[in-house]
């Protein structure tokens, strides 16, 4: 029986985050003209300047960014702010 690694497929995008990665949140993200709203984020694997890897429950993805390489992944936990 093959394991969920072995049955995860990979895919490479050229594209913009359109929210911060965050792992346990889904990540959202424009390429090639259409947004995409993945399953959960259970992993970032590497950020760099060009692109990023990172793996939802289901496939493994790297997204090469363009054209704004700049606020990839959210160094804070997302809590929600107090109300007055």
């Amino acid at each position: 029986m093959k394991t969920t690694e072995e049955t995860k497929k990979t895919i490479q995008l050229c594209g913009s985050l359109l929210c911060p990665l965050v792992t346990g949140q889904c990540a959202v993200f424009k390429a090639n003209g259409n947004i995409y709203r993945t399953s959960q984020v259970i992993a970032i694997h590497e950020v760099d300047t060009t692109g990023i890897r990172f793996e939802t429950e289901n496939t493994h993805y790297h997204l090469l960014l363009t054209p704004y390489p700049a606020a990839v992944i959210c160094q804070f936990p997302l809590e929600p702010a107090a109300c007055a």
